[in-house]
């Protein structure tokens, strides 16, 4: 019986380490599900709908990851969780062409549907391409200033200065419309540019116009010819890099242009 008592005595703690060990590894599971979730559910995703014949985007706008938000007139942000949606209000979406591993997403995603589903044809890429092949780029024509509001004006001291930014703006004609944006970057010198569509409250399904957005409500849209042709166009003037992406993107879905 004393054997068995100091065998008790041994193998109880190693016991109790085994399962504190397996439950901190499964609090660690649950931790990373819980992120991938999030990322998940962050991330905006485009595919085909076979019901509606269309692409069809699904955009998270209460998520603070999400690079989908809710603007009042497409300039001031709101909160769609407390604040009624209302006409006023826009999607606005920076959208992007590949993830970091290269893979055609979002707009690299659409211009692959569109094409294979016959929304856009092969002329209407290459033309777009031949187009601004040559042209002179958004960000090396432009650049941030800063200007003085008015001369010896001052708040507390502070001398007042204003930061203009240039923006390229192209309205489309369903109420939605594209804006290029030159930004500092955040981790290198020099300037970016941010390729934005503003989609009106009112062009989503679920209606969400007269209330509050629901906790992680997910919306569709659905892109049609002159909202990809014209974010094609928005990448191909947007700098030299956007172009080169976009065109290597464009060629991998047509294989050449004529």
């Amino acid at each position: 019986m004393k054997s068995l008592s100091y065998i008790h005595k041994i193998l109880l703690p190693l016991i109790l380490v085994s399962t504190l060990n397996e439950v901190e590894q499964l609090r660690i599971q649950i931790l990373n599900i819980g992120r991938i979730l999030k990322t998940v559910m962050s991330e905006i995703r485009c595919e085909w709908n076979d019901s509606e014949k269309k692409i069809e985007c699904l955009l998270p706008i209460t998520k603070t990851t999400s690079k989908a938000r809710i603007k009042r007139r497409g300039i001031e942000p709101i909160a769609p969780r407390k604040t009624v949606i209302t006409t006023e209000d826009f999607i606005e979406w920076q959208i992007s062409y590949k993830d970091k591993e290269g893979k055609p997403i979002e707009l690299g995603r659409i211009l692959l549907l569109a094409y294979s589903k016959g929304i856009i044809s092969r002329n209407e890429i290459c033309s777009a391409i031949e187009e601004f092949k040559d042209a002179p780029t958004f960000s090396e024509t432009f650049h941030i200033s800063r200007e003085s509001f008015l001369q010896d004006s001052h708040f507390y001291g502070f001398k007042i200065f204003y930061e203009k930014t240039p923006i390229l703006h192209l309205d489309l004609q369903d109420g939605c419309y594209i804006e290029i944006a030159l930004k500092h970057k955040q981790k290198a010198v020099g300037y970016q540019p941010m390729i934005y569509i503003y989609i009106p409250a009112k062009n989503v399904t679920p209606d969400i116009v007269g209330r509050f957005a629901k906790e992680g409500e997910i919306v569709s849209w659905f892109p049609d010819k002159e909202h990809i042709l014209g974010l094609l166009r928005a990448f191909l003037i947007a700098s030299k890099d956007h172009r080169e992406d976009i065109g290597r993107i464009c060629l991998e879905i047509i294989k050449s242009c004529p």
